[in-house]
């Protein structure tokens, strides 16, 4: 066995001769040539989805708030229902109900953990009437005063078709993924003209990969699902902002400070959420799905009474936020209002996202954190505005378990190259402690009572990170082809623990190979054969500087777990072994790599 492959800086092989130019193929097959074509089309009916989908969240927002039929953007937070509007949240609800329980229970939610479910352990499969339902069912809770963004739903159909155009088109469970990823990616780039966020949500939260497979096809379908976005809207930013500006560099302690408050707000969101999921799973209701949402949405309209701006998606309270255009008390009690209503709407079963909901429980304790810290550092703190904005990430980093995701979000949405850094020291301080203190995030925890096993850290798998000429066996013994099994068996040496041999030519070159086994199980009689005639040919030939990945699906493909190493592609002549243990020997290099400070400590 070879030593420890990562520990060692490797030097050229003498044996290896370099290959010629065109030996060295490509980085990407040809077949992403076509997926990519695939991916231009679904991001421009994702772009599309999106864009219809906001006009039907305007039209039932005027339809329940205003009795009129338009597709004027409108809020419902200066209706004049008076207390007639604490009946309108439950009619969506109730219809969001039926929809659930009697058509497609996927509806429920907030769209990204049924989409990370169709990827992880459905074979990246959704049905139609997701891609049919959805918007429909989001359209209807949000348009009666649902407190979520639009973001969730449209990025979950987006997902849906993707992956209906990749069933279609008979493509692979992996390409059908990298189709469900592009439409997802469009719908939040289309939502927010934002499309580098789109290529981010789609690779933390569905994709768990960066290949240039998948996030080119992904990143194309952005672009595109952004084109049709500033076709119906321009080019202006979806939240405009001042100039925002540090005092100093010491300010961004403050940040790291806030960074902590936001991950106890995101906890709380998380353990909140998950608490009054399992309440409302349990009541004793016949036909629960159909009445909980109700019952959920009636406890909002009560809220919505009180503090309106609770009430549908929020933009212009987040416009708000990021102007300082809130008095202090309104900061906290609408983030505090829009945390219940989220928490207890989405909990009892309606349909929404979570994305535009939790930038505003977000930025309105921020701005109230950066105006009591004014009180007692008047010229460290900057505009409270600021603080509501890089607040805003934070939260949803944490919840989400995107960070960067949320900070390339807010870096787009405001325009504002002075936010970077304090939006990469709260959003990370916050990340970190959310996963601190939750093994979950909001996205998984509902998959998590399932029993699926999500896991949304992902790193490059440990077999792309050898090649193989450093775990193979380089001592071994050959046997010439031509030799008889009655000499051969003279020179063995029983219990020496001799296994695979090569057989070879007399000028080295690879004609099969053999075990101890193979020449023992032979009876005296034909102990004549000649060994090319014992030699077998179930085994992978691999060349030094494969990856041991590839050279690993080559051995599941076949079904055989041997491994003959050559000199080069042009010469056939052994250098070395493997078997099956060699390589998952790579798992155990890798716990020590992980570990082996922390052993040696132990040892000590």
């Amino acid at each position: 066995m070879a030593d420890y492959p990562f520990t060692e800086v490797t030097t050229p092989n003498p044996e290896i001769k370099p290959q010629k130019k065109s030996q060295f193929g490509v980085a990407l097959e040809p077949e992403v040539i076509k997926i990519c074509l695939y991916a231009l089309l679904v991001g421009l009916i994702g772009g599309l989805v999106a864009e219809g989908l906001l006009e039907l969240i305007y039209l039932f927002t005027n339809l329940f708030f205003y009795g009129k039929v338009s597709f004027a953007i409108t809020n419902p937070a200066y209706n004049h229902l008076g207390w007639w509007v604490i009946l309108i949240p439950p009619i969506g609800g109730l219809l969001v109900g039926i929809m659930v329980h009697y058509w497609e229970p996927t509806l429920k939610g907030h769209g990204i953990p049924e989409a990370m479910e169709a990827v992880l352990f459905g074979h990246s499969r959704m049905r139609i009437r997701v891609a049919l339902l959805k918007p429909l069912a989001t359209a209807l809770a949000i348009g009666t005063g649902g407190p979520f963004g639009a973001e969730g739903p449209i990025i979950q159909t987006g997902a849906a078709f993707g992956s209906l155009f990749g069933q279609a088109v008979g493509l692979t469970p992996y390409y059908r993924r990298v189709l469900l990823a592009s439409g997802a990616a469009a719908g939040m780039a289309a939502t927010f003209t934002a499309p580098l966020a789109g290529i981010l949500v789609a690779i933390e939260l569905l994709l768990f990969e960066l290949r240039a497979r998948s996030f080119i096809p992904v990143a194309l379908a952005a672009a595109v699902a952004t084109g049709v976005r500033i076709h119906f809207v321009g080019w202006a930013p979806l939240f405009p902002t001042p100039a925002f500006k540090l005092t100093s560099m010491n300010e961004l302690w403050l940040f790291g400070l806030m960074g902590i408050l936001m991950g106890i707000v995101g906890l709380a969101m998380i353990r909140a959420l998950a608490w009054i999921e399992d309440f409302f799973d349990e009541l004793p209701l016949k036909h629960a799905l159909i009445w909980s949402p109700a019952i959920g949405a009636l406890i909002l309209g009560a809220i919505g009474y009180f503090y309106p701006q609770v009430f549908g998606t929020g933009y212009d309270t987040i416009r708000d936020m990021l102007n300082d255009r809130l008095t202090t008390s309104k900061l906290l009690g609408i983030s505090v209002a829009k945390f219940w209503a989220l928490v207890i709407s989405l909990g009892s079963g309606t349909t929404g996202g979570v994305f535009a909901p939790s930038l505003i429980v977000g930025g309105g304790i921020g701005a109230t954190f950066a105006i009591g810290f004014q009180h007692l550092f008047p010229h460290l703190v900057s505009n409270p505005a600021f603080y509501a904005l890089v607040a805003m990430a934070a939260v949803f980093g944490g919840i989400a378990r995107a960070p960067f995701t949320s900070i390339v979000f807010l870096f787009e949405l405001s325009h504002n190259p002075n936010a970077l850094l304090p939006l990469i020291v709260c959003v990370m301080v916050s990340d970190g402690f959310v996963r601190l203190c939750s093994r979950d995030s909001i996205m998984t925890g509902k998959l998590v009572k399932r029993g699926l096993i999500i896991l949304q850290d992902y790193s490059v798998p440990v077999l792309m990170r050898a090649r193989i000429d450093q775990i193979m066996q380089k001592q071994f013994n050959t046997i010439d082809a031509d030799q008889e099994l009655r000499t051969v068996l003279t020179t063995l040496v029983p219990g020496s623990g001799i296994g695979l041999m090569p057989v070879v030519e007399k000028d080295g070159l690879l004609v099969g190979i053999v075990e101890a086994h193979d020449l023992l199980k032979i009876e005296p009689p034909d102990h004549h054969f000649k060994m090319r005639e014992l030699a077998r040919q179930d085994y992978v030939l691999a060349y030094p500087e494969e990856a041991v990945d590839q050279v690993n699906r080559d051995m599941l493909l076949k079904n055989i777990e041997n491994v003959v190493v050559v000199q080069s592609h042009g010469s056939r002549k052994p250098i070395g072994i493997a078997r099956a243990n060699d390589i998952l020997q790579l798992r155990r290099w890798l716990m020590e790599e992980e570990t082996r400070e922390v052993v040696a400590k132990s040892k000590a």
